[in-house]
């Protein structure tokens, strides 16, 4: 691993990190949506998504505005502080395919920035804390696609009105590049009942009313689940449906082509506008080597916030190299978990 040779004081890394936080949350400079065939509908469609919340849900927690804190180490040589990636989205595509009364988009999000590591080269000492003294930046461009489906409502003539969006995939996607796939993501709760996702792109939900005003609380402040407009703006036939405090194991298949581990994560808890979230690492459970792979498997307990609402939980892949290695470029994959705590 290749160590900076040029050292960073706490105080200025943080200021970086604040005048980068502030610079990254500017969404201007999207390229407008090329439709090719039926533009003018795919553009109406394309315009019901942006409305939708549940579809906007996502961007906001891939999106992690500031790197943010991690517990643990990356190794015996580097000490994190912060990892995170600041994101833009930068073009939006959608291609539709529709009948008389449904129709199905394909929508493809790519997004630009970087990822930041910042650490420590000096191992804490008992009772010490790290400071940053090295921080690193890697650019990073990556691309998210999920399949939406839309039902028409009314023939008013509108598309944009007539046409409501009714079922949203689980977002998968990443850079370029093959050196880490996820491959299967199992969750088990605390009933021992699983969910078993080879393909985040064929998972299906429905959004419910998703209305503009949905305050993303379920239980209205009743504490008991029943409070009023509940059922308003549910997520509906959500796999991943979970009380408060609720213990939660989760397993991700992967195939790598580095026979060292991984830089896995993921970052949960937030509600639909992407804040409060943690962010944690898995730990290696196993390890077989087949053919230029190995077939890795990693394993993460978690705990449900113990408050109400709609979440996201965000699983970021890296190879280890592109974390300890400054040379490296960003390789990574993503995949997407909506879920609901109630």
């Amino acid at each position: 691993m290749e160590r900076r040779n040029s050292f960073i004081s706490s105080f200025t890394a943080i200021i970086l990190f604040m005048i980068i936080g502030f610079g990254c949350k500017e969404q201007t400079g999207v390229t407008e949506p090329g439709f090719g065939t039926n533009k003018n509908f795919s553009q109406a469609l394309m315009k019901s998504a942006d409305n939708s919340k549940s579809t906007n849900s996502f961007t906001q927690n891939y999106n992690e505005e500031d790197a943010m804190a991690l517990s643990g180490t990356l190794g015996k040589d580097i000490y994190p502080i912060r990892v995170g990636q600041h994101l833009k989205l930068v073009e939006r595509n959608m291609t539709v395919v529709k009948d008389s009364t449904t129709a199905t988009g394909t929508l493809v999000q790519k997004f630009e920035g970087e990822l930041i590591i910042a650490g420590s080269l000096k191992q804490p000492g008992p009772g010490t804390y790290t400071h940053v003294d090295t921080v690193i930046h890697k650019p990073l461009s990556t691309t998210i696609t999920r399949i939406i489906k839309f039902k028409k409502i009314a023939n008013t003539g509108n598309d944009t009105t007539d046409w409501k969006v009714t079922a949203i995939s689980l977002p998968v996607g990443g850079t370029e590049g093959d050196d880490i796939l996820i491959t299967k993501l199992t969750l088990t709760a605390q009933d021992g009942s699983t969910v078993v996702i080879n393909d985040p792109n064929a998972f299906f939900f429905n959004v419910g009313s998703d209305k503009d005003n949905d305050d993303d609380n379920e239980d209205h402040g009743t504490g008991s689940g029943v409070g009023i407009g509940i059922g308003l703006h549910d997520w509906h036939d959500l796999f991943t449906n979970y009380t408060k405090n609720q213990p939660v194991k989760l397993e991700v298949e992967l195939l790598s082509k580095s026979s060292d581990d991984d830089f896995l994560t993921i970052t949960y808890g937030a509600k639909m506008d992407g804040k409060f979230r943690t962010k944690e690492k898995f730990n290696l459970k196993s390890s077989v080597q087949e053919g230029t792979y190995y077939r890795k498997v990693y394993e993460r307990n978690w705990k449900t916030h113990s408050y109400a609402g709609r979440m996201h939980a965000v699983i970021n892949a890296l190879p280890k190299s592109v974390i300890y290695d400054s040379n490296t470029s960003v390789v990574e994959k993503t995949w997407g978990i909506p879920y609901k705590v109630k």
